[in-house]
């Protein structure tokens, strides 16, 4: 009865994972971290695969029954010191911007992981990591230990590094995604924990397959707020953000949220000088420079459109849209001395103040602040 409610589990498992590969969208051009993620979701099938074979074949008699369980659990325990690497190496490439730099950062955990894989071999014999009996029942041996806190160091692993990258974060919405992931493994960690001290117990695969959901859904929410070139929110997002911030706001509210716009002055002229990938630069630049403007702050950050960027600052935003402005501008400046061989970067920058008798909706507040910036663009031309 429990074997068959643990194969069931699998199955849903399964379920979940054939979802998320559906769902995903696959292409030649699919990134490294892409990649990763469905070689994740394809070892995390098999394992659930080899796992349901183990509960089915455990104790049965016929022909090769033990050789064949055997097998399996051989299978079972490379996979896993091999998923939760391939774990590590997911969350590496999803933290770094240079994948060949995380690619090395875990490499040197291969090591151990081979000397692990290779030892399953003289198991088969010694029987230091697992045993089947003469009843084809298996038995945890000694270094069974070994290999779960083989995978608890790597999912562990994953988690200190995401916090690590969260707390070094400069921009609050990519805490929270650095959060996110070091949170994701907490499921698996449990489960796992659960499974070593309770004997017979099988959680820890089904709530991979909930972890992997998670990244998966969090993915994809990423894909539709925000914008794929700067990873700032996109323009969808702030009209949602706006929406709800002034939604509740009436006149005793004034001035308690600002909206600051600016745009790269000569894009254009940049784009069609240097090109569209020298411009796409540009503006991962300007992303770079407003997030450290931002830095330590509740500022909204958004993609507007093209070459226009904005900020929305709340009354607990810490800053007021004067004070972020200079930061701003400072950053140009250091961004501009720090990238000589490249064009320096100049913005022209206005924002609006909210009001409520000015503003009947947040579009009228975007009015007004682009009509201050091109006020500040205007002045520049004629100096």
């Amino acid at each position: 009865m429990q074997n068959a409610l643990y194969v069931e589990i699998s199955a849903v498992g399964i379920l979940l994972l054939i979802i998320v590969l559906l769902s995903q969208r696959q292409s030649a051009s699919a990134s490294a971290s892409q990649r990763r993620f469905s070689h994740l979701i394809y070892a995390t099938i098999l394992m659930h695969l080899i796992d349901a074979g183990c509960w089915l074949i455990d104790g049965t008699q016929f022909h090769l029954a033990r050789q064949f369980n055997y097998v399996l659990e051989t299978c079972y325990y490379a996979l896993l010191v091999v998923l939760p690497y391939l774990w590590a190496l997911f969350v590496e490439g999803a933290l770094s911007l240079d994948i060949h730099a995380a690619s090395r950062r875990t490499a040197v955990a291969t090591i151990p992981m081979i000397i692990l894989l290779i030892a399953l071999i003289p198991n088969l014999k010694y029987g230091f990591v697992f045993t089947i009996d003469a009843q084809n029942v298996y038995h945890r041996a000694s270094s069974f230990y070994v290999y779960s806190l083989f995978c608890f160091a790597f999912l562990l692993y994953g988690s200190i590094r995401a916090l690590i990258k969260a707390r070094d974060a400069v921009w609050s919405d990519d805490r929270r995604r650095y959060y996110s992931m070091a949170f994701n493994a907490v499921l698996p960690f449990l489960g796992g924990v659960v499974q070593m001290f309770f004997y017979g117990v099988s959680l820890t695969w089904i709530l991979v397959s909930v972890a992997i959901l998670l990244v998966f859904l969090d993915s994809q929410n990423r894909q539709i707020s925000t914008d794929p070139l700067t990873g700032l929110n996109n323009r969808r997002e702030l009209s949602k953000y706006l929406l709800h911030e002034i939604g509740d706001r009436d006149a005793s509210k004034n001035g308690t949220l600002a909206l600051v716009m600016m745009d790269v002055d000569g894009f254009k002229l940049i784009n069609d000088t240097y090109g569209h990938f020298y411009g796409d630069s540009v503006l991962v630049g300007v992303s770079e420079i407003l997030k450290a403007g931002c830095k330590n702050t509740d500022a909204f950050l958004s993609r507007y459109g093209g070459d226009e960027f904005c900020i929305v600052l709340s009354a607990n935003a810490d800053m007021g849209p004067d004070e972020i402005i200079a930061r701003v501008e400072q950053n140009v400046a250091e961004w501009n001395a720090a990238h000589p061989d490249m064009k320096p970067i100049s913005l022209s920058i206005g924002y609006a103040v909210w009001n409520a008798q000015m503003d009947k909706s947040y579009e009228t507040l975007l009015a007004r602040a682009d009509a201050r910036m091109y006020e500040v663009k205007n002045a520049k031309k004629c100096a």
